[in-house]
């Protein structure tokens, strides 16, 4: 396994500032990749035979000079692999959109020279590419390409290891954190008004603790189009009570949802220990108010503003745009002081993204391992589960049942759940599944009336 810039993590770290663009694609089929071909270009009835080529390994590179990428080409074929190379999405004219962040130096190379380019071939086949780029860089901008290409090839053994939140420790190699929601709101869409007041919100988190929560969100500001906004007074008003009880007696830590740094100041002065912001730092105080202590940030990307549907739902690259968003904010949060072993990124679902976009990321997650943050993901009860199974909320409790475990088998390292028991069952049977416990020692040795054996 592969660490990531944690505390005792597992394996070597993927750099600062890596090239976003260069991911192992994590397409679950051989039909995926070949969709993601014909994206770039690839006719259909090439596509196929192409993405046999994959032997389990795909690496996709952005924003490459023309040359670069068919020179690339080039190479892996006299290695046996091969290679698609067409017009990138970030070339010159392609509108960005909310969120995205702005072009880079190669987008600004005229239109026809920007291209994509996906590897396709075996393990062996694009290490030895790598190690070719690094004997014979090709010049300009690519000649990290070789360790970028190592780097998207360690994502798929990539582990965090101890994820920092003030005193606390979560150790996440071999266990997958279960984060439980305790909303002090009248309005959020599934338990909006149950635990508004400070003391029923604080027996709850305390219920939600003894249930196996690993730490606990304490939200005071609903950010569903339907809730009627706050201020940010309002909002430390609800939530500081909450979290200054909490903090004392829950025994786990506790993280405050909020996008205001006002609000997040609040609240670390009250106890909390990680500051889940949905909109990826959006207020530029956040950084500098987190960094002044020695708390954790959850980074998520959002499409468009809090309660508010965005404008569109255009992405140039779905998983590459929110790679970059949740790259350069990370790197923002760093600059200001904040340690890179106490960040974790969310790729938001649901905010600012259609039914197919939600259900495209969640069999994608394993392609932002590439960034080296532990991955919170949030599914529960949400309005997709609701979607496809025409259920209202209060019967979302099997739809979100198997939303988290796909999520784990996906890579997710803490999930956001409102009902923790259940979920807290569900990832220790995906662990065991997934052999993170259970193995060929004393735990694992039992007969099926569990004898040791």
């Amino acid at each position: 396994m592969r660490r990531g810039p944690m505390s005792e993590a597992r394996g070597a770290a993927p750099a600062a500032g890596a090239l976003t663009g260069a991911r192992a694609l994590a397409t679950p089929s051989r039909d995926a990749l070949a969709a993601e071909l014909r994206r770039l270009g690839v006719p259909a009835e090439g596509a196929q035979g192409m993405a046999g080529h994959a032997a389990g390994r795909a690496v996709r590179l952005e924003r490459l000079r023309r040359s670069v990428g068919l020179e690339l080409r080039a190479r892996l074929r006299a290695l046996g692999g091969d290679a698609a190379v067409g017009p990138s999405p970030y070339a010159p004219g392609e509108p960005a959109g909310d969120g995205v962040p702005s072009a880079g130096p190669l987008d600004r190379l005229g239109g026809s020279d920007v291209i994509d380019v996906v590897l396709l071939g075996s393990a062996v086949q694009l290490e030895a590419l790598a190690e070719r780029l690094d004997v014979s860089a090709l010049p300009g901008p690519s000649a990290s390409l070789g360790a970028a290409i190592r780097r998207a090839l360690a994502q798929a053994e990539w582990q965090p290891g101890e994820l920092h939140l003030g005193r606390h420790r979560l150790e996440l190699s071999r266990r997958v954190a279960v984060m439980g929601i305790v909303n002090v709101t009248p309005d959020s869409f599934y338990d909006g008004g149950r635990f508004d007041a400070p003391e029923r919100a604080i027996e709850h988190g305390l219920r939600l603790a003894a249930e196996g929560a690993d730490l606990l969100d304490v939200g005071g500001d609903s950010a569903g189009g339907r809730a009627a906004p706050i201020s940010a007074a309002e909002e430390s008003r609800r939530v500081t009570p909450v979290i200054s009880a909490l903090a004392r007696q829950a025994g786990v830590p506790i993280a405050v949802d909020t996008y205001r740094a006002e609000t997040a100041g609040a609240a670390l002065d009250a106890g909390a220990s990680m500051v889940n912001d949905i909109t990826g730092l959006s207020d530029p105080a956040m950084a500098p108010t987190v960094a002044r202590g020695d708390a954790g940030l959850c980074v998520m990307h959002m499409k468009g503003r809090p309660k508010e549907f965005p404008p569109d739902f255009h992405y140039r690259s779905l998983v590459g745009d929110i790679a970059q968003f949740l790259e350069q904010r990370t790197e923002q949060a760093a600059a200001s002081g904040v340690g890179r072993e106490r960040l974790a990124i969310d790729p938001g679902i649901e905010f600012g993204k259609l039914l197919y976009q939600d259900l495209e990321l969640l069999r994608r997650l394993p392609e932002f391992h590439v960034l080296g943050y532990p991955l919170l993901v949030a599914v529960s009860r949400k309005h997709f589960i609701g979607n496809i199974l025409g259920l209202p909320p209060q019967e979302r409790l099997e739809g979100t049942a198997a939303a988290v475990a796909f999520t784990i088998f996906r890579g997710a390292h803490i999930v956001r759940v409102h009902d923790v028991q259940a979920m807290v069952r569900v990832a220790r049977m995906c662990e065991a599944l997934l052999g993170l416990t259970y193995g060929e020692d004393s735990q694992g040795r039992r007969r099926s009336d569990n004898t040791p054996v």
